[in-house]
């Protein structure tokens, strides 16, 4: 078999021509289509990442934003609770306090209106304990008990130190005036006698002896040297124990 090289080589040109025609009107236009979509596939893809890499930073930036706005309610809400729970604790301690003011003066006026309804109340009794006693002691006054507020008023005179009836005796010199002896009753001649010796023992002489019954006096006797006065008289008893009676009511 013989070869035509002329149509051999006839084909390989036209087949070159081929390859170049399709190479620059169908495979070139195509690999540059197919280049410029890929470009534009490529462009929009980094669009996309940017855009997508943005969005992602927008919802980092509105989640920090949320947490930051929720962390700030909390803190507010935090606040506002603290801040009312103070306010409530204030306004509770308060007002325990006033109620217990309210209360410390109550009672202290009620402990003064005790206090006031028991002096009164004491000094009523005292009273009547003196007033009673006084008439007690003026209805049981008799002979006998006269006899013994003699007995002892003269043991009283019996009792005067040196340096009193050196006070009596000056006084008496000074004074011109009588010494005068009260009592609650009348004194028989004996008693006053008596009551004269007595005076004459602790070298007590005056001439000027007056004897004065004397109401104001209860069941006693009493003698003014002076200004020097010596007694015996259930009357002081009694006040001494009026005082006292005072005395515990201004201590309640």
């Amino acid at each position: 078999m013989l070869i035509n090289w002329f149509t051999v080589i006839a084909q390989i040109i036209n087949f070159l021509i081929l390859v170049f025609l399709l190479q620059r009107f169908l495979y070139k236009p195509i690999m540059q289509t197919i280049k410029k979509r890929q470009t534009m596939i490529d462009a929009r893809w980094e669009d996309a990442e940017i855009a997508q890499e943005e969005a992602q930073r927008e919802a980092d930036t509105y989640r920090q934003q949320q947490q930051k706005l929720q962390q700030q309610e909390e803190t507010m809400t935090a606040q506002m609770r603290n801040k009312v729970e103070q306010e409530h604790s204030q306004l509770l301690t308060k007002a325990r306090q006033e109620v217990e003011e309210m209360q410390k003066k109550w009672r202290e006026a009620l402990l003064q209106e005790q206090n006031y309804f028991i002096r009164s109340l004491r000094q009523q009794i005292a009273e009547q304990t003196y007033v009673i006693a006084r008439q007690a002691l003026q209805d049981l006054a008799n002979a006998d008990l006269e006899q013994q507020m003699i007995t002892s008023f003269c043991q009283r005179l019996q009792q005067i130190d040196e340096n009193q009836k050196q006070i009596i005796t000056q006084s008496l010199q000074d004074s011109h005036q009588p010494t005068i002896i009260k009592s609650s009753f009348e004194i028989s001649p004996e008693s006053k006698q008596q009551i004269i010796k007595a005076l004459q023992i602790q070298a007590i002489n005056d001439n000027l002896l007056k004897f004065e019954p004397s109401p104001d006096l209860i069941c006693g006797i009493q003698v003014k040297l002076a200004a020097y006065v010596i007694s015996w008289n259930l009357d002081d008893y009694l006040q001494t124990l009026e005082s006292r009676f005072q005395q515990l009511g201004m201590n309640s």
